[in-house]
C-alpha cells in the first residue's frame, strides 16, 4: 500500500473535494481519498493496479491541475498585477462604459444583464469545479426523464436562489442599510469575486479568510434530499458553499428591498442555468481543453467584474482610485460669490457630471440642471461622502448646499459608484 500526496490547483469549495474524491475513488486499487480544498491537497492510499499517473490523470479529467508543489501566492499576485493594468487601460480607452447601460436593480451596483453575464462566467464553476454536471446526470431515473431532470432540478435553483435574495435583501432594508454601509458590503462582494476568478484562472487556493466548508452534518443532511427528486435537490442547492453565490449573496443584503434581493439572485441563477443545462443533458460532449479554455475565459471575465465592483464601491466609502475619477467635458467650474454665499452650476450629462471648485469656509449653493432625455438610472443620484449628501436628481433643475470647511479634493459619485468626480475646496 502506498500512500501520496497531490496538490490540486482550482479547488475552491466542499464541492469542488468531493468531485476530486469521487473520480479518484473510481480507480481499481484505491483504499482511501481525502481532498482538502483549504490546502489545495489530495492525499490517496492505494496499491496496484493503480499508479500516480492514472490518479493524476482522473483528476485532470475531472478538469482540476496536478502540480508537484502548492502554488505560490505570487502567481496570483503578478496575475492580478497583470490584469490590474489592463483594467486600468481598458478603462482609460471607454470600454468599461458599456456596463453603465445595463438597466439597474434598484439599489444595486450591477444591472440585470451584468447579473446574467456574471452568472453565465460563473456556471463555468459550477461545471468544471463544483460537480454541477455530476450533479445534473444523477438526478436522471427511470421515471424521470434526463432533460426534464435538468429542468425541473434548475427551476429548484432558481426558486431556491430568488427565495433567500429575497430574503437577505428584506434583512437589508429591516437594517437600514446606508449607502456607505451598502458600500462595504458590496466591497467585500467585489473583493472575493476577484479572488474567486484569480483561483479559478491560475488554480490557486482561496486565501483562508474566504474559504467556507460546509458542515458535515448539514452536507448529509442535504444529501438526504436526493430521494425527493431533482426539483428538490435544486432548492437545496443555494445553501451549498460556493464563492460566486457568496458574492451574490451580499449584494442581495446591500440591495435593501425584498424584491430588489430576489431580481439579483433571479437573474444571477438565470445567467448559470444555459450552460448547467447544457452539461446536464450532453454529458462527455466537449473536451477536456475546450472546458479549460471556457474557464479561463469565464475566468477573466469574472476577475473584470470584480475590479469593477471593487473600484465602485471603493468610491461609495469615500475612496477613489486615481484612474477612476474622470473629468467633466467643461473642464473645472468655479464658483462665484453672491450675497455671502458661493454659487455654481452645472448640466447633468449622460455619461458624468463636472468637477467643481469652491472656497473653504462659506457656504456652496450648487444648481444641477437635468434634462429629461441626459437622466438615466446611474446618474439620477448624487453621494457626496465628505459632505453626508445623498440626493435624488430631478428634471428641470435640483440644488445642493453645503458648507466646505477645509481644503482639500474630495470626491463625489452617483449612487453606483460608477460616475466619480471631484469637489475642489481652496483656502479661503
Amino acid at each position: 500500500m502506498e500512500n501520496q500526496r497531490f496538490y490540486i490547483g482550482g479547488m475552491t469549495c466542499s464541492g469542488c473535494e468531493r468531485t476530486v474524491e469521487r473520480a479518484v475513488s473510481q480507480l481499481k486499487g484505491i483504499s482511501s481519498a481525502q481532498a482538502d480544498h483549504r490546502k489545495g491537497q489530495l492525499d490517496v492510499e492505494f496499491a496496484a493496479p493503480c499508479t500516480r499517473e492514472q490518479i493524476a490523470g482522473a483528476v485532470q479529467k475531472a478538469g482540476y491541475d496536478v502540480t508537484d508543489k502548492p502554488k505560490s501566492l505570487g502567481d496570483a499576485l503578478y496575475l492580478l498585477i497583470i490584469l490590474l493594468g489592463l483594467y486600468v487601460i481598458a478603462r482609460q480607452l471607454g470600454w468599461t462604459e458599456v456596463f453603465r447601460a445595463f438597466p439597474t436593480v434598484s439599489g444595486q451596483q450591477m444591472g440585470y444583464i451584468a447579473l446574467f453575464l456574471t452568472g453565465l462566467m460563473t456556471s463555468v464553476h459550477c461545471i468544471a469545479m463544483c460537480g454541477g454536471l455530476n450533479l445534473a446526470q444523477s438526478i436522471g431515473s427511470k421515471n424521470v426523464h434526463p432533460l426534464l431532470g435538468s429542468l425541473l432540478y434548475n427551476l429548484g435553483r432558481l426558486t431556491s436562489y430568488s427565495l433567500i435574495g429575497g430574503i437577505l435583501g428584506f434583512i437589508g432594508e429591516k437594517a437600514a442599510i446606508t449607502l456607505q454601509v451598502r458600500g462595504l458590503i458590496g466591497l467585500g462582494a467585489g473583493i472575493l469575486m476577484l479572488f474567486m476568478g484569480i483561483c479559478m484562472l491560475t488554480g490557486f487556493s482561496l486565501p483562508r479568510a474566504f474559504r467556507i466548508k460546509l458542515p458535515a452534518r448539514l452536507a448529509k443532511g442535504l444529501n438526504a434530499f436526493k430521494k425527493y427528486g431533482p426539483f428538490a435537490i435544486g432548492l437545496v442547492n443555494g445553501l451549498m458553499p460556493c464563492g460566486p453565490l457568496q458574492s451574490m449573496q451580499l449584494y442581495a443584503i446591500a440591495s435593501g428591498s425584498f424584491f430588489s434581493g430576489a431580481a439579483s439572485m433571479f437573474f444571477f441563477c438565470l445567467g448559470t442555468i444555459p450552460l448547467v443545462l447544457l452539461f446536464g443533458t450532453t454529458a462527455g460532449i466537449l473536451k477536456r481543453k475546450t472546458k479549460q479554455l471556457m474557464l479561463q475565459l469565464g475566468s477573466a471575465m469574472l476577475i473584470l467584474i470584480g475590479l469593477s465592483t471593487t473600484q465602485n464601491n471603493l468610491a461609495l466609502t469615500g475612496v477613489t482610485l486615481p484612474w477612476a475619477v474622470g473629468s467633466g467635458e467643461n473642464g473645472v467650474i468655479t464658483a462665484t460669490m453672491d450675497g455671502g454665499v458661493q454659487r455654481v452650476s452645472t448640466t447633468l450629462r449622460a455619461n458624468g457630471y463636472d468637477d467643481i471648485q469652491v472656497t473653504a469656509g462659506t457656504p456652496v449653493i450648487w444648481t444641477i440642471v437635468v434634462d429629461e432625455e441626459a437622466l438615466n438610472g446611474c446618474n439620477n443620484e448624487i453621494y457626496l461622502p465628505a459632505f453626508n449628501q445623498q440626493v435624488k436628481l430631478e428634471v428641470g433643475t435640483t440644488t445642493i448646499s453645503f458648507m466646505p470647511k477645509e481644503p482639500g479634493t474630495y470626491p463625489y459619485t452617483c449612487w453606483m459608484g460608477m460616475l466619480q468626480n471631484t469637489i475642489t475646496v481652496t483656502e479661503e
